[in-house]
């Protein structure tokens, strides 16, 4: 029953107050975000309730089974998490040793920020270090992959820049890929062993992982489970996927059931089991915010309350994932996808799990919308062009100024006369009048002019 009812109430972000809530049910919006499969899991009272499998591997491939592979993406800095915390509670590294004094093959850069503070594991699990490069493109198959030496200093093949300091250790909130990668080496370092056989024996075999691997490449024993990546068009990436040597980081390969096993097993010990691979002590820390926040040492911690919950998303390219969990232990989500148009699906997921499980609101951002006169409305209508030949139409139907799209309306909510809140982007647009025509239409994100349009015709196109 409750799957069902989460299936059908897929809650959009953006709420009109006074209305009642709208959702939409999961096929709608897998079409509207041209994300071709999905599979999902919830977890509720330290059981896995109900998992789900939605649409194809591929255009035109397989369906998806509870056996497909996904990238898991940024979500595997949580999962490795545990391995490195883990760590620490075996006395091999410590949280709050400048890094360095363990790193033996690659040293972090010196600096005027580091002068007097050094970079510590503590600030590289819960992106406090100051450090740069925030994520990591992957590498097309068939193209040559750095080492982990290579990508932490920049060097090719690597396709970032070097990680190094911007700001003091402790005094920003800065999420950072790179700094990641630094723990990454470091566990190797200090093990002397490759790091995804470390974390499948301190992490993933100690939660019933079966089906997960940091493996990159993955194994062509596991390829032919694995789905294929897509971009935001619904296009499918060449070759299929991205290649991530930065593993914990990006490099976790893996299923929604076998992330709703992790979940259960931090459930666990943090409800005070002494069974797992780290003491309920050390879970506890690992989902303490640390200033500056959101992040703990690992997950990303949100809610309040009752509604206090951990997790982490993740973004590849071609794959978007969520994953999310009560601290209480009462439930928690997955949902795994293979587009890049499976950012919004999994927040409209999660929120209809916290709607149906009872998890207070959760991202939703309720709207004050004004009535605005329909041929106010109906002179914004018509084409046009931006920046990088860029192209907006704007039409007006029912009621509502919209840009068309493949999955349909794409709306623009009214905040005044001449500002609109777009749905899906988030932007604001700021109509510019000359008279009683429009001049330029200003795209606006954190109050800031992204870029502008101008007219290319002003009557109504069909």
């Amino acid at each position: 029953m409750k799957q069902h009812l989460v299936e059908q109430r897929l809650m959009p972000a953006l709420q009109v107050k006074g209305r009642p809530a709208e959702t939409h049910p999961i096929a709608d919006r897998m079409r509207r975000y041209q994300v071709p499969g999905a599979a999902c899991a919830v977890v509720s009272d330290g059981t896995i309730e109900w998992t789900a499998e939605y649409g194809s591997t591929g255009t035109g491939g397989a369906p998806v089974t509870a056996s497909t592979l996904f990238q898991a993406a940024s979500i595997s800095k949580a999962v490795a998490a545990v391995g490195v915390m883990a760590l620490v509670e075996h006395g091999d590294l410590d949280l709050d040793r400048d890094v360095n004094e363990q790193l033996t093959s690659w040293r972090f850069p010196d600096s005027e920020h580091t002068r007097t503070t050094p970079v510590t594991l503590r600030h590289l699990l819960s992106h406090t270090a100051g450090t740069t490069v925030p994520g990591f493109p992957g590498y097309p198959i068939g193209t040559p992959l750095p080492t982990v030496t290579d990508v932490l200093s920049g060097r090719p093949p690597s396709n970032t820049p070097r990680v190094e300091s911007f700001a003091a250790p402790g005094t920003v909130g800065q999420y950072s890929g790179g700094g990641t990668t630094i723990v990454q080496q470091l566990v190797c370092d200090v093990t002397g062993r490759e790091f995804a056989s470390v974390i499948y024996d301190l992490v993933l075999r100690p939660f019933g992982m079966t089906d997960s691997s940091f493996e990159q490449p993955i194994g062509a024993h596991r390829a032919t489970r694995a789905a294929t990546g897509h971009t935001a068009d619904g296009q499918p990436i060449a070759g299929g996927w991205h290649n991530y040597p930065e593993l914990q980081a990006a490099g976790l390969w893996t299923t929604a059931t076998d992330l709703a096993r992790w979940i259960l097993g931090m459930q666990r010990v943090l409800g005070g089991s002494p069974d797992g691979p780290i003491s309920p002590a050390t879970a506890r820390l690992m989902t303490t915010e640390m200033t500056p926040g959101p992040f703990g040492l690992g997950p990303e911690m949100a809610g309040a309350g009752a509604h206090r919950r951990f997790g982490h998303g993740g973004s590849n390219a071609g794959f978007r994932s969520q994953l999310d969990a009560l601290l209480d232990g009462s439930s928690g989500m997955v949902m795994m996808t293979n587009g890049d148009g499976g950012t919004t699906l999994c927040g409209e997921f999660r929120r209809g799990v916290a709607d149906v499980y009872d998890w207070g609101e959760v991202d939703t951002i309720q709207l004050d919308v004004v009535d605005v006169d329909p041929a106010v409305l109906q002179s914004y209508t018509g084409r046009y062009s931006g920046p990088f030949d860029l192209r907006m139409k704007l039409e007006f139907v029912d009621g509502e100024l919209f840009s068309p799209a493949p999955y349909g309306r794409r709306r623009m909510f009214p905040l005044g006369d001449t500002t609109f809140l777009d749905e899906e982007s988030g932007a604001t647009l700021e109509f510019h009048l000359d008279g009683a025509k429009v001049a330029r239409v200003a795209v606006m994100v954190g109050g800031n002019e992204l870029m502008a349009f101008e007219p290319t015709s002003q009557e109504e196109t069909p």
